[in-house]
């Protein structure tokens, strides 16, 4: 792709995307720099799109804006997003899609604005108690989902499990292709996120304290869940679709795969498995046939979740993992596999409070094990309760063996990652792969 302007200072630029935290291509070589379009999107600042080819494999396209998070960038920002389109210098335009929700923020709860230091993949500014505002960095054409998602749960639903959507921006290239910009959302006060909260409960359990409030918190995870599933249930675009046959033998065919990539990274490092039994497990994915698939969170745990100061839960974060494609974080799938993870973060929440302190000890292990079979159960029932009354057709008559088919799937997962990342984590999937079905 040849450039539109004038050409880039490739020194600069490099090293400006090499600093930066949401460059996701730091372990790859750059072959060459490209500058693919420019806009002004306030007074005071611009926006570059820089096309970043590589040695090897696609080029990415990422977004370069000079002064943003600055707070006098971000609060003119906030006054242009009410509407309009700003055109770019290749061609294309900057289009500005607020929702019913914009006019009714109190321009006095917007200060001060600040930038968040949490974010990884993309960069985000928090306007007083008010809104949080997150600008894409990596330039993806097609719906993001959590743009699509958000916006679709905030004006075509009453669910009010998740951040309201109040804006939106879109990037328009010349060629007509659409791309997530920037995402402005309601801020959630909370106190902090699931995992750190169930963490806290959960230590408490471990010396000795009643389990009802943390079990409590699970339960209402779990209604949370399904009153999420049902809200997604929609029409259109969000229409329920069967699950044919042809969709439990990809997915079967994707379990064992990652199973085989666990298994033989295992048996490597003198780690044996009972391949059949796992197999077999992987069998139970047949029991999604005739149910239904739909849009879902696809990366469901606990640290996905914040908890309000009510003890009510929001979710987040459905943008899924940013280097994967589009069209797959876009999937409709079985709900049972947001279910599916959640319950692997519970087992997870279960082994971290352990080992933050002594994980020998019986008696802390036997309330860890306790805690973990009485959260799974509570989250479950409430999530089956509301999943059955209010959109049936979702599930399987018999949901278990679908269930254990990607809890198996997601542990395998697991397993690579802990070998590759945390090999001293690597005893947690190891054992929900070698217990019992």
């Amino acid at each position: 792709m040849q450039p539109v302007l004038t050409a880039l200072d490739e020194r600069e630029v490099r090293q400006r995307l090499l600093g930066a935290r949401w460059f996701g291509g730091k372990s790859r070589s750059i072959a060459a720099l490209c500058l693919v379009d420019h806009a002004r999107w306030t007074a005071s600042d611009a926006l570059s799109f820089v096309e970043v080819t590589y040695q090897h494999g696609p080029a990415e396209t990422y977004v370069l804006a000079d002064r943003f998070p600055e707070p006098s960038v971000a609060r003119a920002l906030l006054g242009q997003l009410h509407g309009g389109r700003v055109p770019t210098e290749a061609g294309g335009a900057l289009v500005f899609r607020p929702t019913h929700l914009l006019g009714s923020v109190p321009p006095e709860r917007t200060e001060p604005i600040a930038a968040m230091t949490a974010e990884q993949s993309n960069t985000s500014v928090r306007f007083g108690d008010a809104l949080i505002l997150k600008l894409f960095r990596r330039l993806q054409f097609g719906p993001n989902p959590d743009v699509e998602i958000g916006r679709y749960l905030t004006e075509q639903t009453h669910f009010r499990g998740t951040p309201a959507v109040v804006a939106s921006v879109d990037y328009a290239a010349p060629d007509g292709q659409t791309a997530s910009l920037v995402l402005l959302q309601r801020f959630e006060p909370s106190r902090g996120d699931a995992w750190s909260t169930t963490l806290q409960r959960l230590a408490a359990v471990l010396d000795g304290a009643e389990p009802a409030e943390s079990v409590a918190a699970m339960r209402r995870l779990g209604q949370t869940t399904a009153e999420l599933h049902v809200a997604l249930a929609g029409h259109d675009a969000f229409a329920p679709e069967p699950i044919t046959a042809q969709d439990v033998a990809a997915w079967r065919t994707a379990i064992l795969a990652e199973l085989a990539h666990a298994t033989e990274a295992l048996q490597q490092r003198g780690i044996a498995t009972d391949t059949t039994s796992l197999m077999q497990r992987a069998d139970g994915i047949a029991s999604l046939h005739g149910a239904a698939k739909i849009r879902h969170h696809g990366d469901y745990h606990l640290g996905q979740v914040l908890e309000r100061p009510d003890g009510t839960f929001v979710i987040i974060d459905f943008e899924g993992e940013p280097s994967k494609p589009l069209s797959l974080r876009r999937e409709k799938r079985s709900p049972l596999r947001d279910v599916a993870g959640m319950l692997r973060s519970f087992d997870y929440a279960r082994n971290a409070a352990l080992r933050a302190g002594d994980a020998a000890d019986p008696a802390r292990r036997s309330r860890a094990d306790a805690w973990y079979a009485a959260v799974r159960q509570a989250f479950l029932d409430a999530y089956f309760d509301i999943a059955w009354q209010e959109a049936h057709y979702l599930l399987p008559i018999d949901p278990w063996p679908a269930l254990a088919a990607l809890e198996l799937e997601k542990a395998a997962y697991e397993v690579l990652y802990e070998l590759n990342n945390r090999p001293d984590w690597l005893p947690i999937p190891l054992a929900a792969l070698t217990a019992p079905a």
